[in-house]
């Protein structure tokens, strides 16, 4: 058996600026970082013919691969030439999917990377994120932009820049106990609101010429996030990651209703950092606390929401043969 785990990603600056309309045409620029709750792909061979697969509380028995209802597993098993090969496949997740936490990015690097290896085939980060992105973006017509998949492959905290449709780190310059102070004050909660990326995707794509100006803006607040940590200026970073947010809110798509407008309301009151993390309104609430406000505090002022305890990971897609 072939087992693929892939970290979920914490979003702070520059989401949306990846999409294909937007990064291909003037570049993108994300900061993001990978957290210890997983997608984990398991596969095997199947001891009948055709595939046998579970996944979110789902079951198939299939004879052909076009038949497969889960289009990622449909289309990655096809990407990767094993349409013909009896399989049992098992998705599971740590955190519920479609969250905003980058699960569908997540799932294309584990299912190909499980599936390369179920094959013996070699599929370094290059490999897999290039085959996700087409995976995500022509396969799947537009299921995200380029960060997701390229974070959670490589993992780590990292800015990355887009250009040409191909990612490419940028040294961010911040000392290695600034990060960690950055990091240490984030939490995050579930509202168990749950909606799909690709609508609010292809809406965005769709008033793209509207949008262009709010995705530039969305691109120099991640710069500026870079310069923040730099500088080590904590404020001035917490306040990037608040920033990108309110720049999302202001985009065609669907990025705002009552539930975010007043769970901003919240978060100001308090005097925290908030950001709904994902492409649409995600189901995490991601706060940054400020020096001198406890997280007893914040858990109490947010307590119809579930605190999800974690922490930040430099691991992205790892595979083992059990």
């Amino acid at each position: 058996m072939i087992v693929a785990k892939t970290p979920l990603r914490l979003p702070f600056a520059g989401g949306l600026s990846d999409i294909r309309e937007y990064a291909d045409r003037y570049g993108g620029l994300t900061i993001s970082a990978t957290i210890d709750k997983y997608i984990y792909v398991a596969v095997k061979p199947h001891h009948e013919r055709g595939f046998e697969l579970r996944y979110l509380n789902a079951y198939e028995k299939v004879d052909k691969a076009d038949d497969i209802r889960h289009a990622h597993i449909r289309e990655a098993i096809k990407l990767c030439g094993l349409e013909g090969e009896p399989l049992e496949l098992a998705v599971m997740n740590d955190l519920p999917h479609e969250g905003g936490l980058g699960s569908s990015g997540a799932l294309s690097c584990a299912l190909l990377s499980a599936l390369y290896a179920y094959k013996g085939e070699a599929a370094d980060d290059e490999r897999v994120i290039e085959n996700a992105t087409r995976l995500e973006m022509d396969v799947l017509a537009g299921a995200s932009g380029y960060h997701d998949h390229t974070i959670t492959q490589l993992g780590g905290l990292k800015a990355l820049a887009y250009e040409g449709g191909r990612p490419r780190p940028v040294e961010l310059g911040a000392e290695a106990e600034t990060i960690r102070k950055f990091l240490k004050r984030f939490m995050l909660f579930y509202s168990g609101y749950h909606a799909k990326t690709r609508p609010s995707l292809v809406l965005l794509a769709e008033h793209f010429d509207e949008a262009k100006p709010a995705l530039d803006m969305i691109k120099r607040n991640a710069s500026e996030l870079a310069q923040a940590l730099a500088a080590g200026d904590q404020q001035k970073a917490a306040a990037c990651v608040r920033r990108q947010q309110e720049l999302k809110q202001t985009l065609p798509g669907a990025f705002q209703n009552d539930f975010v407008v007043e769970t901003m309301r919240r978060a100001e009151r308090l005097g925290v950092y908030a950001q709904i993390p994902g492409g649409k309104i995600g189901s995490f609430l991601m706060v940054y606390r400020p020096k001198g406000l406890k997280r007893k505090k914040v858990a109490e002022h947010f307590g119809d929401l579930k605190p999800i305890p974690f922490s930040f990971v430099d691991e992205g897609t790892k595979v083992v043969r059990l």
